[in-house]
């Protein structure tokens, strides 16, 4: 009967401890989100009010497609915009533990998670599955409302440490502006004619009939060659 008290008390402790530290970032997080959405429709607006007089037939326009999902189209890019329904922390040894900020509670180390993609426009368009989209950054937010960003390019060492500040729509903005670079600083490339010369009728009846040649920035448009390479691995 002892047993089962302090595994009780341990579980009421637990629940203490983790379920309700979980539950108050989850609604931070989603706080912040509802922050992002607004921020990324704004600037949205602004290059469309800025840009498309220049230049009608570049599309710029943003869309909130979902509770946890937003996006915006700028030509033929699209950046996605999701937010994760789940709480995490850093794995072991990151370095993310060596701050006096996370000494002074560790509870500070789980973060929520907020996701900034890039996929082609096309990609959406015409639901092409196969195609790949890139991560250009990962926004993670903890229960004082700090964060820190990992990422692509600038994005990458920025904002690598904890804020000493709540994320706010300027530091967003200024977040998407960069992704945005990112992503228009990365072309399509073609692959080597020899790699993609081939291609059986099964994928030309199928897979390219149906949503046309799967395509992503870094790998250009996928036949023969590479699946039979991806299927090796």
């Amino acid at each position: 009967m002892e047993k089962e008290t302090t595994n009780y008390q341990l579980i009421l402790g637990k629940l203490e401890s983790k379920a309700s530290l979980k539950q108050e970032i989850y609604r931070n997080t989603v706080d912040v989100f509802a922050i992002a959405k607004k921020a990324l429709s704004k600037l949205a607006s602004r290059l469309h009010q800025d840009y498309t007089q220049k230049d009608p037939s570049v599309e710029v326009a943003y869309r909130d497609t979902h509770q946890f999902e937003a996006e915006l189209k700028f030509s033929g890019d699209m950046l996605l915009l999701s937010m994760h329904s789940n709480v995490f922390n850093f794995e072991e040894g990151h370095r993310i533990y060596s701050s006096s900020y996370i000494k002074s509670n560790p509870c500070l180390s789980y973060c929520g998670v907020i996701y900034i993609h890039n996929f082609l426009a096309d990609s959406i368009k015409y639901n092409r599955l196969a195609d790949e989209g890139t991560l250009i950054a990962r926004i993670l937010v903890n229960k004082e409302k700090r964060f820190i960003v990992e990422g692509e390019g600038q994005l990458g060492f920025l904002y690598e440490a904890f804020s000493e500040y709540e994320i706010n729509e300027e530091v967003l903005t200024h977040i998407f502006e960069l992704a945005i670079l990112n992503c228009m600083e990365m072309d399509l490339q073609l692959p080597p004619y020899a790699s993609v010369k081939d291609i059986t009728l099964h994928q030309k009846q199928t897979t390219l009939a149906a949503s046309g040649y799967p395509t992503g920035k870094r790998l250009g448009y996928l036949f023969k060659s590479e699946v039979q390479q991806n299927n090796s691995l």
